[in-house]
């Protein structure tokens, strides 16, 4: 059981002072689509060169009824015979090459399969082996060890930056994708280096690369230790991976890397690789795009901000199956003096100072182009007041078990919202019901809160603002979160018409992009400050709901905002 590597330390003490079963939790995990129990196949389509080959791969997953290493290994045989790179002798496979013979050692206790022997293994593939590993691979095995290999075309597009005489290094190398690619352009296989903790994976990556390269008698520099331990320095000219994503909870990464708090695995990676370049070099990272903006991250980025020159931040949009996160690409160079970085965001190409990323909250990392700086810098130089904690914020009810608590029959308590009963400006109604017991549940705000004359309440995951208002003392779960707002000259329901604007959607986007809306996020939204003459417009709008857009042109009019920029303003809040 691995309930204290899946769970925060507060949540495993909730649910245990609620009196959870073993049972309880493995069932609230599953509801919670945690991948580390997938039992799946995930077959890496993203990753072929011919689509054609799928076929090719199914009928070798039909056959095999062998453990994933044997399978590997016969398949490996299968190559090396028609490449003549081996030969059989009485029951052995031996090579000329003592560094192939050497590779294969380890494993050459294992019987070949027979009918994989004579698959016809498709040569138009640079990494077949590779393919095959990662669909035998379980999808929680893949999730717990971040196993997600790169597509090919994002391989094919940073290795295009390469040179004949790089000396490259992919820190978690995996079969090899980056090398192989690397290979094309580097002539010489002593200049390419790579690291795994995944045995198989180092394996074929050496097999790889010894085919690649068969005309020389070389040893494949690939190690099969964790580079996060690895603090000897070393000059490459170029780093390029994809590396694991998500926390990790070795203790020792921790003191190794102290700069880092959010336990990241991919930070510790960016780390460690800076350390490894030379003075001019450049790294490449497949990373999520949450490295972006959320707030965990604040240590990397300014890590980076600190040591690089973001050489580039381009989108790659959902690159691999079965994983939902958004994708992006970033290039870093050692060489600090060039402040100008190239964002390719929504098929377009544009250019911003670092040093906006340097005075950023948080220091996120915001794809956004001149002209958004130039209209955000406009909006903020707009005198202002924000949001501040004389304001009252709140999560909704946290039962701990909704199965439990939640209820469709109107006599078993008072009605409950959940945030997809929040549309913009109203609730809808809600055939959900709750035995209001406090003490029964995880977590739950101040009564003085849910039962306030008049509150605000919005979606929590979500990338738009969605606000609505209540003044029937409504109860609401823990998708929903809740504002009593307090602002001088402002009332609550003029807060909201600027919560729910198009400009306020615009600026939520192009400064924070998260995908949950939080509380210090909407603490930077600049509330303008405003005349009578414009707060009697406001309210007359606010009571004729069939004038909602007239809204959106008020509020432009108080931060001066120009046709052409209402415009833009618009078509970037409305891209999908």
């Amino acid at each position: 059981m691995q309930t204290e590597i899946l769970i925060s330390k507060a949540t495993k003490n909730n649910w245990s002072r609620l009196n959870f079963s073993e049972q309880d939790i493995q069932s609230k995990l599953t509801k919670r689509a945690n991948k580390r129990y997938s039992k799946k196949n995930i077959i890496p389509l993203e990753y072929f060169s011919n689509p054609k080959n799928i076929t090719i791969l199914q009928e070798i997953l039909n056959i095999n009824k062998n453990s994933i290493q044997t399978c590997i290994y016969t398949l490996t045989i299968n190559i090396l015979l028609k490449n003549n790179l081996i030969n059989k002798r009485s029951e052995e496979y031996i090579s000329e090459n003592e560094f192939i013979n050497e590779i294969l050692e380890p494993y050459k206790t294992l019987t070949p399969d027979e009918k994989l022997l004579k698959i016809e293994i498709p040569t138009d593939e640079k990494d077949f082996l590779g393919i095959v590993y990662q669909s035998l691979l379980k999808e929680g095995s893949k999730n717990k060890q971040g196993s997600y290999y790169t597509p090919q075309k994002i391989i094919n597009k940073i290795t295009s930056d390469f040179t004949p005489n790089t000396k490259y290094l992919d820190p978690c190398c995996g079969t090899g994708s980056f090398l192989l690619a690397a290979a094309d352009i580097i002539n010489n296989p002593e200049n390419l280096y790579g690291y795994d903790t995944d045995e198989i994976a180092c394996f074929i990556a050496k097999i790889n690369l010894i085919i690649k390269f068969k005309n020389i008698k070389f040893r494949p520099k690939i190690f099969n230790t964790d580079f996060l331990k690895d603090k000897t320095n070393k000059d490459f000219d170029i780093i390029a991976t994809n590396p694991p994503w998500g926390a990790c909870t070795k203790e020792e990464y921790k003191t190794l890397y102290p700069t880092i708090k959010s336990t990241e695995s991919y930070s510790y990676f960016i780390v460690n690789c800076a350390n490894k370049l030379t003075p001019n070099g450049k790294m490449y990272f497949v990373l999520p795009e949450s490295i972006l903006n959320v707030k965990t991250h604040q240590d990397i980025r300014t890590f980076i901000l600190d040591n690089f020159h973001i050489e580039k931040i381009e989108q790659e949009g959902k690159a691999f199956s079965s994983v939902l996160s958004n994708v992006i690409t970033l290039v870093l160079d050692k060489n600090t003096k060039n402040k100008i970085i190239k964002i390719v965001y929504k098929n377009e190409t544009n250019q911003i100072l670092q040093s906006y990323y340097e005075t950023n909250t948080n220091k996120n990392f915001s794809l956004i182009n001149a002209k958004d700086t130039e209209i955000l810098d406009k909006i903020y130089k707009t005198p202002h007041k924000t949001l501040n904690n004389d304001s009252l914020w709140a999560l909704g009810i946290v039962t701990g078990n909704n199965a439990k608590f939640i209820s469709k029959n109107p006599n078993s308590g008072e009605k409950i919202y959940s945030g997809k009963n929040i549309e913009k400006y109203n609730i809808s109604d809600s055939d959900q019901y709750i035995n209001y017991d406090r003490k029964k549940f995880q977590q739950v705000a101040p009564d003085e809160i849910y039962k306030a004359p008049e509150k605000l309440v919005y979606k929590f995951i979500s990338k738009k603002l969605i606000f609505a208002y209540d003044n029937q003392q409504r109860l609401f779960l823990n998708s929903a979160n809740i504002l009593i707002p307090k602002l001088d000259n402002y009332s609550i329901k003029e807060i909201l018409a600027f919560l729910n604007s198009t400009l306020f959607q615009y600026i939520y986007l192009k400064k924070f992009n998260e995908l949950k809306i939080l509380k210090g996020n909407l603490m930077e939204l600049p509330f303008p400050y405003l005349n009578e003459k414009t707060k009697q417009h406001l309210k007359e709008i606010l009571q004729n709901s069939s004038n909602i857009s007239d809204i959106d042109k008020l509020i432009y009019e108080q931060f001066n905002l120009t046709k052409d920029e209402q415009d833009y303003i618009i078509k970037e809040v409305n891209y999908k």
